[in-house]
């Protein structure tokens, strides 16, 4: 009787263990299914906020209330693959603003190493930057045709762009098991272009 009883408390400690392990390894999956989930949430706002604001600006190259703006192909100030400064009345003031977008350089002390910083500029004010989770941040710019236009291009050049096409590559500023190549969203927008370049 007293072999029986041992086997029987063997048996039911390896039977807890095993139950207490299996429910150790749902708490964990559960625990990485609601911080991918949140991650995720959280790369799509920030890609949607940074959008709004891109495009806000975008769509003015060139605007000047009342009239008056500048030539087509003085518009754009100049433009790289990774920056852009260009005229626009932003605040619909009938005075042109120089707007300046820019990637900078990867942000250090950053848990997520492919990050940098994306800045924009209006006239002589200091740059506002923000961790968005930029990982790429890259312009191209097009006629009106879709043909490329050399870069980088310097106002007054001839063939000044009619299209700017934007890829903005957004990821987790931290992840669950540092895996951040897996969660991230791209956005691109061949149209990025305001009326006034199309002159």
């Amino acid at each position: 009787m007293g072999n029986s009883t041992m086997i029987d408390i063997v048996g039911s400690l390896l039977i807890g263990g095993m139950l207490l392990v299996l429910t150790m390894k749902m708490d964990e999956n559960s625990v990485r299914t609601t911080y991918e989930t949140q991650e995720n949430l959280t790369v799509q706002q920030n890609l949607t906020s940074l959008i709004q604001n891109v495009e806000f600006d975008f769509r003015r190259i060139g605007y000047r209330r009342n009239g008056g703006a500048p030539p087509a192909n003085q518009c754009i100030l100049y433009g790289r693959g990774d920056s852009i400064a260009f005229l626009a009345d932003l605040g619909d003031s009938g005075t042109m603003n120089t707007v300046r977008w820019y990637l900078g350089g990867k942000i250090p002390g950053s848990s997520n190493p492919n990050l940098r910083m994306l800045y924009r500029q209006v006239d002589a004010a200091p740059p506002t930057g923000a961790n968005l989770g930029v990982a790429d941040f890259q312009l191209d710019y097009l006629d009106a045709f879709g043909v490329p236009v050399d870069t980088p291009y310097i106002a007054g050049a001839p063939g000044p762009p009619n299209l700017i096409r934007l890829t903005i590559k957004v990821e987790p500023t931290a992840a669950y098991d540092t895996a951040f190549a897996t969660n991230f969203a791209v956005w691109r927008e061949t149209r990025l272009v305001s009326r006034n370049l199309i002159r």
